[in-house]
């Protein structure tokens, strides 16, 4: 990177702090520093939601499997897309009815105390260690292809989403989330134009005659059987991922009702239908460019994790690679935010009130979430430096796989609870025990030594073919999922034939849950006055677009040719008239509240 890419990141890095002592004096009770006081516009948590689907995994690995698949990877954003349409039609407005602070709350009321703490202790362990897998996984990348110290990155970006989301709170997490997506979209649409248009490319027919073979006949990489399984469990995965009361109401709690959740899905909805193909075109055209990327990137693991980079630094001028790496930066970050806000209110509302202090004010839980906040965000970075220390991958690998094996155990069954009713109060924990415990028995069974390629599966799939690595890893996941959901949903159910054994206080809770969950939220009666701020939150945020706008315009200087000067003025202009609307539509609020009043 040249001298003003890294002028652009440091930029990125403080404007990205700013936002914790800019949303600072929004948190005025433990709901709004948690929650945003149930009171934020509903553009802007969709925004987040959408955001959090992105990790620097997109730029990363992602890019890598669009680089080695194509079109394939396709299936993916497909099965986000879907999984938000039923998020829509049958469980957003559920999940802000239900009317709490955190999701885990939201567990209390359906199974009682001993399920909460279950499920909020398996929070906190789980979610620290992925924020500092995370940090690790950026410093990995970033320091194998632009040769940057790896401890500097992870201590500094975990400073930078610590102390932003410690002052700021969810405002500051969630509200960031929207100018960073217009980041992300900026740099994916301004790639996705320069590679279709690159000379070895040649436009859209160019892209379309080049596109290797592969990327368009998916069984030239795995056989028909393996991708239909791989796609239908894909499919179930993040249907029941995005619609858990852990997930869901995670990210809904924050709109004003239910019809604003039901509005905040739209922009995930119509974010996978129009991002994903233009986000695929540069790892797809760096296949065309750069077919061997093992030459130019030797020191990293897996080279075709640089795809996106690769092309970046081909054609995109001094400043703008550096916004190719706000952009990836941008992607964790998102995360990582919503993260330390989720393990703070966990902490505080579902543990610290519940078992230590049940008489704490509000300000003392503000306080003790900031505390909880800078702890984790501690405890990320010595994880993050503590992987770089390491040389075990095969450790590294083992960690990724437990952590991706609890999630469909512990989410299936506040899933399903949200549509079963009668089913006791031991189901939650008992059906993730038994996932987690039959998650282990696969790992074990999967672990893949030397020589073994599953010759027990070849005639599932074939006539005794060897299986490639690629058919391997992609029947390890499927067959993963289909297992875990087979046992978690046959768990589930059978539990119900002990239902007739509940106590009557458990009944009775059950059916107030399910009465409140499908209740719409009264805003004239359920809202204070001040969480009525839409006028505020348009302004501040119209301001940050603008800022952060003008900035990229003011690189117009930086001494590049006419043309790429030109992306400049088109990048920075889009966000900088983001920013002016946001501003129009402050002052039309204002002056309307102004007049009722």
């Amino acid at each position: 990177m040249s001298g003003y890419d890294y002028a652009v990141v440091i930029f990125y890095l403080g404007f990205m702090f700013a936002m914790g002592p800019i949303y600072k004096s929004f948190s005025k009770n433990s709901s709004d520093f948690f929650r945003g006081g149930g009171g934020m516009l509903w553009w802007v948590v969709g925004s987040s939601a959408f955001m959090t689907n992105f990790s620097a995994w997109s730029f990363t690995g992602g890019a890598a499997k669009a680089y080695e698949t194509g079109t394939f990877f396709l299936v993916l954003f497909l099965c986000n897309f879907l999984s938000n349409v039923f998020c829509y039609f049958f469980t957003a407005a559920r999940f802000r009815q239900m009317r709490v602070i955190t999701a885990i709350e939201a567990v209390h009321k359906r199974f009682g105390g001993v399920t909460e703490q279950v499920y909020t202790w398996l929070t906190l362990p789980t979610r620290g260690l992925t924020g500092g897998i995370m940090l690790y996984v950026i410093a990995v990348f970033m320091s194998g292809v632009f040769e940057v110290d790896m401890n500097y990155v992870i201590i500094i970006l975990g400073i930078v989403v610590t102390l932003m989301t410690l002052l700021g709170g969810s405002w500051a997490a969630t509200a960031g989330d929207f100018v960073q997506m217009l980041m992300v979209v900026v740099i994916t649409v301004v790639m996705a134009i320069l590679t279709i248009y690159h000379p070895a490319i040649g436009g859209v027919g160019g892209l379309i005659d080049k596109i290797p073979a592969r990327h368009l006949n998916w069984t030239l990489f795995d056989r028909p059987g393996i991708i239909v399984f791989f796609v239908i469990t894909l499919m179930i995965n993040q249907l029941t991922l995005a619609n858990s009361i852990m997930t869901g109401a995670a990210r809904y709690v924050f709109v004003k009702d239910g019809k604003d959740a039901k509005k905040a899905v739209l922009v995930p909805v119509f974010g996978f239908l129009l991002l994903s193909g233009i986000w695929m075109i540069p790892a797809i055209g760096a296949a065309i460019i750069f077919p061997n990327l093992e030459t130019m990137f030797p020191q990293l693991n897996n080279p075709n994790e640089a795809a996106y980079v690769a092309i970046a630094t081909e054609m995109l001028p001094d400043g703008l690679v550096g916004l190719l790496v706000c952009g990836i930066f941008a992607a964790s970050m998102t995360t990582m935010n919503s993260t330390l806000n989720i393990l703070s209110g966990t902490y505080v509302r579902n543990f610290h009130i519940k078992i230590i202090n049940k008489e704490a004010s509000e300000k003392s839980q503000v306080f003790i979430g900031r505390l909880v906040i800078l702890i984790f965000g501690m405890i990320w970075i010595l994880i993050g430096l503590y992987f770089q220390s390491m040389k075990e991958v095969e450790l590294f690998d083992l960690i990724l796989m437990m952590a991706a094996s609890i999630s469909l155990p512990s989410m299936l069954p506040l899933t399903f609870s949200i549509f079963i009713k009668r089913t006791p109060v031991w189901t939650g924990w008992s059906t993730t025990v038994i996932g987690f415990a039959m998650s282990i028995l696969l790992r074990i069974l999967f672990t893949i030594d030397k020589g073994n390629d599953f010759v027990w599966l070849r005639g599932l799939w074939s006539s005794g073919e060897p299986l490639t690595k690629r058919e391997i890893g992609d029947l390890n996941i499927a067959i993963t999922t289909a297992v875990l959901f087979t046992v978690c949903a046959g768990w589930f159910l059978f539990s119900m034939l002990f239902y007739k054994k509940s106590k009557k206080e458990y009944v009775d809770r059950v059916e107030e849950f399910f009465t409140e969950m499908d209740t719409p939220i009264n805003r004239a009666v359920e809202h204070e006055p001040d969480y009525e701020s839409d006028s505020r939150q348009y302004g501040v945020l119209g301001n940050l677009c603008a800022v952060y706008g003008a900035f990229i315009m003011i690189l117009v200087l930086v001494p590049n040719v006419f043309s790429d000067r030109m992306l400049f003025v088109y990048s920075g202009g889009f966000m900088f008239v983001v920013g002016v609307i946001l501003k129009k539509i402050a002052r039309r609020i204002a002056n309307k509240n102004a007049i009722q009043n």
